[in-house]
């Protein structure tokens, strides 16, 4: 730990800054807690990231609900997981990566992402209701020494974080050679959780920089309805061989029209808080994969109440929650085709998100600062923002769909697997109507109070692109005011 940290902050921070990094890493108190995001701050090559943690410090010593969940990594996780979280995580990834990125940026001109989602197989032991991963070709695989290369030329560029997905990784033995060898990285990684006994845990136990993310649907009922019979009590032991153990982990939760209103309540937060999850990811289900299906989709109504409850239990409750759709704002907007993350399949391509299966691209034979600067992936960037400056609204596939039909057909972007452009074709109108009542039940709530939370959120951020698109929505807005409503076709 001690050697990956001073490699990547060699000429930026002082050495004695360094040192009591590491002292209070490993010393491990709560007490220190206020003291070491101090120091992650002044370690902090961004403005952004330096008043952030210096936000954290002042909520530690004012007792902020938020910040419950960091104080739960100290009391709840092993030691050595504890000291790769914060250490790989915190600060690999957060702070030292972002100025890795910057200066990467600035010398080779071009955007690079903050972190990738990698799927290095399609093997799975279930067969979930909805899967978006499940019409991917099965017998394609990404091997120990492509997914080796990918790592090593992403932290290069920048890049200490990776989430993985599939298929069901745990089928891959090897993946825990891989992430012992990027030791220095932090991986997140998306499971069912039937592989995870008491071996596997211990041996994620002693890696440290391994989180698993265990999906669950709600409830007992909804759960085994989507995953199988009994699903939801192996998922509980689950989770409770992980709590036991100090690993770190979280829960995975797909909104539908059947389980919103479970995922939706204090019941279900408070359970998985119980279970021991520091994290939880609440994503929208997608008419992708197996059978899709819109009239599974969360209706906008339900969508508004999750964001709502969302919003409320970060006032409240100590675990760390990520709602994706609803968190346009946190992230400044669509986060695809490498904006801020993209996705590499298990056959190679490389997707501009997991739920857009198309790609013109492919990483065998290709380096990572190709793919970054793919056609696709820029038009995809520089049609951003979508219509509007509402970041409430933020994807391409279902709050703007016209945008992603618009660019897959220009762009000549192919689909990853068989059926993949009946979203761009059969769905199409249903998409079109979702689109328009989640316009009518967000633009209120942006024109209320969203936008300038939005843009109190970035005073602090120095990045000049950023600041570029802050500008262009604003021009959008204005374009959208003076004309009473855009065109689609204005939009490109």
């Amino acid at each position: 730990m001690r050697q990956s940290i001073f490699e990547l902050a060699r000429g930026a921070v002082s050495a004695k800054l360094l040192d009591r990094l590491i002292q209070a890493i490993e010393d491990g108190k709560e007490k220190d807690l206020a003291a070491l995001f101090r120091i992650i701050a002044a370690l902090a090559p961004s403005k952004y990231h330096r008043t952030g943690f210096e936000k954290l410090a002042f909520m530690v010593e004012n007792d902020h609900p938020f910040v419950g969940v960091f104080k739960r990594t100290f009391r709840e996780l092993h030691p050595n997981v504890r000291k790769k979280f914060i250490a790989n995580f915190l600060v690999n990834f957060v702070v030292l990566g972002r100025g890795i990125r910057d200066r990467e940026e600035k010398s080779r001109g071009f955007h690079i992402p903050n972190f990738m989602v990698i799927s290095p197989t399609v093997r799975c032991n279930l067969h979930c209701k909805g899967c978006y991963a499940s019409e991917y070709r099965g017998g394609e695989e990404l091997s120990f020494e492509e997914l080796d290369r990918i790592l090593t030329e992403a932290k290069q560029l920048g890049m200490y974080f990776f989430t993985f997905s599939g298929g069901e990784c745990f089928l891959r033995k090897d993946l825990l050679d891989l992430w012992e060898k990027h030791g220095n990285c932090f991986f997140q990684v998306y499971t069912n959780g039937t592989l995870l006994d008491e071996p596997m845990v211990e041996k994620l136990v002693r890696l440290g920089n391994v989180a698993p993310m265990v999906s669950i649907e709600g409830s007992p009922r909804s759960t085994d309805d989507r995953r199988g019979p009994g699903m939801f009590d192996r998922i509980m032991e689950t989770y409770a061989r992980l709590k036991k153990a100090g690993v770190l982990f979280g829960f995975s939760a797909t909104c539908t029209r059947e389980n919103a209103e479970e995922l939706a309540s204090d019941s279900f937060i408070d359970s998985m808080i119980s279970a021991g999850c520091l994290a939880g990811w609440f994503f929208q289900y997608i008419p992708t994969g197996l059978s899709p299906d819109t009239a599974l989709m969360a209706t906008p109504e339900q969508r508004a109440l999750l964001h709502e409850k969302v919003e409320q239990w970060r006032q409240e409750k100590p675990i760390f929650m990520g709602d994706f759709w609803n968190d346009g704002p946190y992230v400044d907007g669509c986060m695809a085709g490498g904006e801020r993350y993209l996705h590499i399949t298990a056959s190679g391509d490389v997707e501009p998100c997991v739920f857009v299966h198309f790609a013109v691209d492919n990483i065998h034979g290709k380096k990572l600062t190709d793919v970054f600067q793919s056609s696709f992936f820029r038009a995809i960037r520089e049609a951003q923002p979508y219509d509007d400056d509402n970041l409430l609204r933020p994807c391409m596939i279902i709050d703007h769909p016209h945008v992603l039909r618009e660019i897959v057909a220009r762009t000549g972007a192919h689909p990853t697997h068989p059926g993949a452009e009946s979203i761009l074709k059969e769905m199409a109108a249903d998409l079109d109507r979702y689109a328009e009542r989640m316009k009518a039940i967000y633009d209120p709530i942006w024109e209320s109070y969203g936008r300038d939370r939005y843009l109190q959120s970035l005073q602090n951020e120095e990045k000049p692109e950023v600041h570029a698109r802050i500008g262009r929505r604003a021009s959008r807005r204005t374009n959208l005011c003076g004309s009473g409503a855009a065109t689609k076709e204005g939009t490109m």
